[in-house]
């Protein structure tokens, strides 16, 4: 999670989607007063906030705790992104997360099983989404692809005067070779695929994907 008040952006940090890189990358860019929650496991800086806050947190609780009056400008003068994964693929990379800081857990599970009874499913639509009524209403104003994950970037850099460079994202891949599987359909099996599609219905929709 990152609030600029120097820059008036808000990042909602969701899982598996290259939010801890993004973080590395735009720490240089921020003020001694801006929050950014950082991540001591992928040596990642926090900045006004204490290390090892967990930095998946909704929009309702930044909008509460880190934007009002006395933070300098409203919720609306912010620019509020995040960033979501195909849901097939997201889900193997939590399996595979999940079996090298769980193993005492996840180690030796299978995908199937673990997709089935797994309690820690990176479904992050609540984070970026007022889930309050049956609209889902979207609380940000963009929400970047990982599979397109330079466009983000490159307006980044338009919008706010960064210099963020392809080599520097592709060189800050964080959790890059744990995947043993690359390609997200070599591991599904009929009951994964139509557990992801419907515990992430809402971002199916939302983002148009598929399978």
């Amino acid at each position: 999670m990152i609030v600029s008040y120097e820059h008036k952006f808000i990042f909602v940090k969701t899982k598996k989607t290259a939010g801890s890189t993004l973080e590395k990358l735009l720490f240089p860019y921020l003020d001694d007063y801006d929050i950014c929650s950082g991540s001591t496991r992928d040596n990642t800086p926090s900045l006004g906030i204490p290390p090892n806050t967990n930095g998946h947190i909704s929009w309702r609780e930044i909008k509460g705790k880190y934007i009002h009056p006395t933070h300098f400008s409203q919720w609306d003068d912010y620019f509020k992104f995040t960033i979501e994964r195909n849901p097939w693929d997201k889900m193997v990379s939590a399996y595979y997360w999940h079996q090298k800081i769980k193993p005492q857990q996840f180690l030796g599970m299978d995908f199937e099983t673990y997709c089935l009874t797994c309690p820690l499913i990176p479904d992050d639509t609540q984070l970026y989404t007022d889930t309050s009524n049956l609209m889902n209403s979207l609380m940000v104003d963009k929400v970047y692809k990982y599979e397109d994950m330079m466009k983000m970037y490159n307006d980044l850099n338009e919008r706010f005067g960064f210099n963020i460079t392809e080599e520097e994202v592709t060189g800050t891949k964080l959790k890059s070779n744990i995947r043993k599987v690359r390609d997200y359909h070599d591991i599904h099996t009929p009951k994964t695929r139509d557990m992801v599609a419907k515990k992430f219905s809402g971002t199916i929709k939302l983002l148009n994907y598929e399978y």
